[in-house]
């Protein structure tokens, strides 16, 4: 990990920085200020020759004084010294607990010798000071060599007597907190290097990057919505949430052949990620921007955008797969430009249904009437709903919640999209954090502004949500929606596109709806245009086409003039 990494990782996790800091440091201080104090009071003892004798003497007698200054030292702690000096102090304890507290030193080079002795009393331990410093000039002198004439050959003398000190010396408060305080730092650092090393979730754009190399479309930021949320009553697009997703469409118009539709699916690893509010939110984005937008909810296990937009959701994709309805009939516009396909009722098989041909020709179709085509896929890892899907789009668009997904998941989710033959053209980060700026940015709009929105209407970053009849020469209503919803039969899609959908059903979808299934169906009518005019009606295109590519000549020439009602 380089410097720059610590330094971010630090910050990141600065409350286990921090800790050990302010643990550490205060557990000390207190220990310090507890700690009962210690003085020391220190005596020092000159040692010398005798001045008589010849200067030969004189200099051997200074040699063998300075090898003798560590013995001497050694005398201090010594019962020969502190018997004499406990008895003349009137102290009631043994030599051995007096010498824990004794200690002498004595410079290099130097005849000085420094007695000191430490105590919880600033009088006691400079009167022990003398008295073990006076009793070690008698003993030093009485082991001294004897010259000829019978006068001892070293003399020690005190040259400076021990005084009551005013400060203790232990314990040091300042020393230990500081001290304190820098192997708390040391230690916070290291563990927030750890959990930085430790933690397998993805945060930025880096690690989507790193982990499975594809590019990050936009950050979201998280917001907070009440029980009971209706995206039909959100209105928050100025704030930086909705500046993002103005950013994920501007990438995602760059991805395929420019001025080709574009049909995307919006997944995630695991559940609970935001990938429903995500879909919803980019139709809406490109939907705002004048494009033409189909927004289909293919999560037939857990279905969720009808819910969010406020719309019947009784009726809807499901039952155009089953062949019991058809897309017009179910098909819903909200506002002027976004129309919305529900998932209608769940089915016991829906992993078979969204990989039948009827799923491949409502894409097929979408992809015809429509400039954007947004998908809400399951997620990828509990099913294989989403791989069945990534076959037949452009594109998986894979919603990262940076605070619940691990890295290894990410990891499975693309490969099990790119081993099922699709592929993840960009991650949207959800819940990420943004940047001070940006923040600071969205917060200081000016109030006349957002006041004069208010009066205006609805914000124009998001077009208007009111749900409208998908025909207004056959209105829609959320009953007739209703009456189309019934019990889901579960045969195969095999089965379904060989005739018989149940046994309610003599004949097939198509030919239910006014005639025989070869013949064409009119769609300038009733179809879910938004108030454009598509042209000419164009002729279905294979599946494989939904990835951009525009059709090869032989291949419209063979595809059929018009596709089954059911699955249209």
């Amino acid at each position: 990990m380089s410097m720059r990494e610590l330094v971010m990782a630090a910050r990141k996790h600065w409350v286990l920085v921090l800790l050990p800091v302010l643990v550490l440091g205060g557990a000390i201080g207190y220990l310090s200020m507890k700690t009962p104090p210690s003085y020391r009071s220190s005596a020092t003892v000159y040692v010398t020759l005798s001045s008589s004798g010849s200067a030969t003497d004189l200099n051997q007698g200074a040699n063998y004084t300075q090898a003798q200054m560590l013995s001497f030292a050694q005398l201090a702690t010594m019962p020969i010294v502190l018997e004499p000096a406990i008895e003349e102090l009137g102290l009631g304890i043994s030599p051995k607990q007096l010498a824990e507290r004794v200690s002498a030193s004595t410079p290099s080079g130097t005849s000085l010798l420094t007695v000191s002795v430490a105590g919880s009393s600033p009088q006691a331990t400079a009167e022990a000071a003398n008295a073990v410093a006076a009793e070690l000039t008698t003993v030093i002198q009485a082991l001294a060599p004897v010259s000829e004439s019978g006068r001892g050959t070293i003399t020690a003398t005190i040259v400076k007597d021990a005084v009551p000190p005013a400060y203790p010396f232990s314990p040091n408060t300042k020393r230990n907190v500081m001290a304190a305080v820098f192997a708390g730092l040391l230690l916070g650092i290291v563990a927030a290097y750890l959990r930085q090393a430790l933690d397998t979730r993805v945060r930025t754009a880096r690690d989507v990057d790193a982990v499975i190399g594809v590019p990050v479309l936009g950050s979201v930021r998280p917001v907070k919505r009440a029980a009971g949320f209706s995206f039909a009553g959100f209105e928050g697009v100025g704030d930086a949430q909705g500046e993002e997703f103005r950013r994920i469409r501007t990438n995602l118009q760059m991805i395929g052949r420019v001025g080709t539709p574009k049909v995307f699916a919006v997944s995630s690893a695991v559940s609970g990620e935001g990938k429903s509010y995500t879909a919803l939110r980019i139709a809406a984005s490109f939907a705002a921007a004048g494009d033409r937008v189909l927004l289909i909810d293919a999560d037939l296990r857990r279905p969720s955008i009808a819910t969010a937009l406020g719309i019947e959701g009784a009726a809807g994709l499901t039952e155009c797969l089953v062949g019991r309805a058809t897309f017009d009939e179910v098909a819903q516009v909200v506002g002027d430009a976004l129309t919305v396909l529900a998932s209608g009722a769940v089915p016991p098989n829906p992993s078979e249904l969204l990989a039948s041909r009827e799923f491949e020709e409502i894409l097929v179709r979408g992809r015809e009437r429509f400039d954007v085509v947004v998908v809400d896929a399951p997620p990828l890892l509990p099913v294989a709903d989403a791989v069945v899907i990534s076959r037949i789009v452009l594109g998986i668009v894979l919603v990262v919640d940076v605070s619940r997904v691990r890295r290894a998941q990410i990891q499975r989710a693309v490969e099990t999209v790119r081993l099922g033959g699709g592929r993840v053209v960009g991650a949207v980060l959800n819940r990420a954090k943004v940047s001070a700026d940006e923040s600071a940015y969205y917060a200081q709009a000016p109030r006349s502004r957002r006041g004069r929105r208010a009066r205006s209407g609805p914000p124009t970053g998001l077009p208007d949500l009111t749900v409208r009849p998908l025909s207004r020469a056959r209105p829609q209503d959320a009953a007739e929606l209703r009456a189309v919803a019934g019990p889901v039969p579960t045969q195969h899609a095999d089965e379904r596109a060989g005739g018989r959908v149940d046994e309610r059903d003599g004949e097939r979808a198509d030919e239910r709806d006014g005639g025989r299934a070869d013949e064409p169906v009119d769609e300038r009518a009733d179809g879910p245009r938004s108030g454009r005019d598509d042209g000419p009606e164009r002729a279905t295109e294979e599946p494989e086409l939904l990835r951009g590519d525009e059709p090869r000549h032989d291949e419209a020439e063979s595809a059929p003039a018009h596709a089954p009602t059911g699955g249209a």
